[in-house]
């Protein structure tokens, strides 16, 4: 306890000392929480392109539900290593323009895909493409945050932020509604292409504007303004090599592989569901095309009060979020079990927002517990390390178990399955409260 009041004194006589530097730091770590929070909605209104469009694309070209999720798995694969190995980058380049160049490149990629949506073999290669360069887009803007924010708001900030993806996630499938209800001429290519033109825009305002390190821009770091409650974990600058670092906090840490495997956990609920809602609630539960399309929009609507009421408790109970993680999962997996029979549409998008409320939020309680449990040397690589698990376990078992189960046997096992998923992830989230009481210094 009087380390904590150490730590606000210290926080006061900086202020009082260095009332310029700190108000200077007060403005910028605002903007670069803007740039991080909308930068990473932007990345998703250049990444779910495919999957929304993606029963139109196979039927127009027949292929088969198996061909689909191949596509998928595609993104899937490069995307997971790529966050990995470019979360391990972003810890030694300029998160600004790594970001920013990153988004840019999604950008290209994605209009181009509305050219060559019915060339099988390119469409793979640019999907395997898109997953390799937005690696870079969570751990750069989560690094931003980790960097610019000290334990008592990096929670929030984080939680905050983590709603960036239900607004790109929401906003894309209403482009995507609009533009395939509009009558305009060969929609599908215009899913990618206007996405993708309006994002390219602003990756360049995104270059300007983003953050790089306090230090690196000429202001003091989280260290020196807060003192030990600036930064993850109650103690000093780690000390070793960069590998080291690394080894000792993120690989060997048997709470980041839980972690890891919540997330992975979370990725195949999360994408179990999307990834299927236009074959499932289309082809095989009867809705139609702007039911199905809406009912994700509302998922990821619902999802950013859904977000911000986990931040609130972040906010409350900073020490223990492991718990109401696991409480949520719990929810989620009754959530599902009852959206595998419904025929309701009214029922359908109650069930969407509430599911969404409950990926997401567990989902963000994962970011902050990342960053929580490592020092900011290591911040990226943790956070790509973890990403690693949701999509090369996650969401791959989501593109490939659910389908070879849906075909085997039926789309109620593959929702049963995936149900009984969610009860494991909250046992494992239970598990670390201990430890997270322990680590954190609020």
């Amino acid at each position: 306890m009087g380390e904590i009041h150490d730590d606000i004194h210290h926080e006061r006589a900086f202020k009082a000392e260095h009332p310029e530097t700190f108000a200077k730091y007060l403005r910028r770590h605002w903007i670069v929480f803007l740039v991080a929070f909308f930068g990473y909605a932007c990345a998703y209104l250049v990444r779910n392109n495919f999957k929304l469009t993606s029963e139109q694309i196979r039927l127009e070209n027949d292929w088969s539900l198996t061909q689909v999720g191949w596509i998928l798995t595609c993104f899937t694969i490069s995307y997971g290593f790529g966050k990995f190995f470019m979360g391990m980058i972003v810890d030694r380049v300029s998160i600004r323009k790594a970001f920013a160049g990153a988004l840019g490149a999604s950008s290209i990629v994605c209009i181009l895909m509305g050219f060559f949506h019915s060339n099988l073999w390119f469409l793979v290669f640019l999907m395997f493409l898109l997953g390799s360069i937005q690696g870079f887009l969570s751990p750069g803007s989560q690094s931003m945050i980790a960097n610019w924010f000290p334990n008592k708001s990096r929670g929030a900030a984080i939680a905050a932020w983590n709603s960036s993806q239900n607004l790109g996630g929401a906003l894309l499938p209403m482009t995507v509604g609009f533009v395939m209800t509009s009558g305009i001429a060969s929609p599908i290519q215009y899913s990618f292409v206007l996405p993708g033109i309006f994002v390219l825009l602003l990756s360049f305002v995104f270059w300007k504007f983003g953050g790089d390190r306090p230090e690196e821009e000429g202001l003091p770091g989280l260290r020196e303004i807060f003192g030990k409650s600036g930064v993850p974990m109650a103690e000093v600058k780690p000390e070793g090599t960069a590998w080291q670092i690394m080894w000792k906090y993120v690989f060997s840490s048997r709470i980041i592989l839980t972690i890891g495997l919540i997330n992975a956990i979370l990725y195949f609920l999360r994408f179990g569901i999307t990834n299927w809602m236009p074959a499932f609630l289309g082809t095989e539960m009867g809705f139609t095309e702007a039911q199905y399309v809406y009912a994700f929009s509302v998922l990821e609507w619902v999802a950013i009060p859904g977000s911000f009421f986990f931040a609130w408790v972040a906010i409350k109970l900073p020490n223990r979020q492991s718990l109401v993680g696991g409480i949520g999962l719990l929810v989620l997996g009754l959530l599902v079990f009852t959206y595998r029979t419904n025929t309701d549409y009214t029922t359908l998008l109650i069930l969407s927002g509430l599911m969404g409320a409950l990926i997401y939020g567990p989902q963000l309680i994962v970011n902050i517990l990342t960053l929580n449990f490592v020092p900011l040397e290591a911040s990226g690589t943790a956070v790509g390390f973890v990403g690693l698990f949701g999509y090369i376990v996650g969401e791959l078992c989501a593109n490939l178990v659910m389908p070879i189960l849906a075909e085997t046997f039926s789309w109620n096992v593959s929702f049963i399955f995936l149900a009984s998923t969610a009860a494991v992830a909250a046992l494992l989230y239970l598990s670390l409260a201990k430890q997270e009481q322990r680590v954190l210094q609020a």
